[in-house]
């Protein structure tokens, strides 16, 4: 079933043909899952457990932010890596719409995410590590919208940009949490 919404999206992912993928009917998979909620984020749970088991064969050690940003934006540019994108900007966009269970389940691969990508992370102080995680999921994401619309010279762009950041330094305007305005 993991293999099927990989490669129909959530499009294809009703009961049937889950069930067809499956080599079962959709009863049966009624009877081994309470709802289609819980067959979806067990199946999602799966490709994300996947995904990242190909994430942590890129990588030997945790690297610093410098170094581990390009390499999971190289990363994600991997034809292999291409369909958990795609399934994932799908994911978030039937969450914004829809709502539940969609918004749980992908709150809950976006938390494994940023788990894995803290943990990849080498950092000192330690109390850096999780918003610099948070910092790097979020400029992944755009690098993945950049990715589908295909627009490379932005892509570019941005990586550009935030290695000149890190490269200078400034980091010096901070943000409030909850406003989003400079301090």
């Amino acid at each position: 079933m993991a293999d099927h919404v990989l490669a129909h999206g959530l499009q294809g992912a009703s009961l049937r043909p889950l069930a067809a993928a499956a080599g079962t009917s959709d009863r049966m998979l009624l009877h081994y899952f309470a709802d289609k909620e819980a067959l979806l984020t067990a199946t999602l749970a799966l490709v994300t457990q996947r995904l990242i088991a190909v994430l942590e064969l890129s990588r030997a050690d945790p690297m610093p932010f410098q170094r581990l940003l390009p390499h999971l934006a190289g990363t994600i540019k991997d034809a292999r890596i291409q369909p958990y994108m795609r399934l994932w900007l799908e994911l978030v966009t039937v969450a914004a719409v829809e709502k539940e269970p969609f918004r749980a389940i992908a709150q809950g691969i976006c938390s494994s995410f940023l788990n894995w990508i803290a943990a990849a992370l080498q950092v000192e102080p330690e109390q850096e590590r999780a918003p610099l995680a948070a910092l790097m999921l979020a400029i992944l994401e755009g690098l993945i919208i950049f990715d589908a619309l295909g627009d490379d010279a932005t892509r570019t762009g941005a990586l550009a940009g935030a290695a000149l950041e890190l490269a200078a330094g400034r980091g010096t305007v901070a943000l409030s949490p909850e406003s989003g305005n400079a301090t």
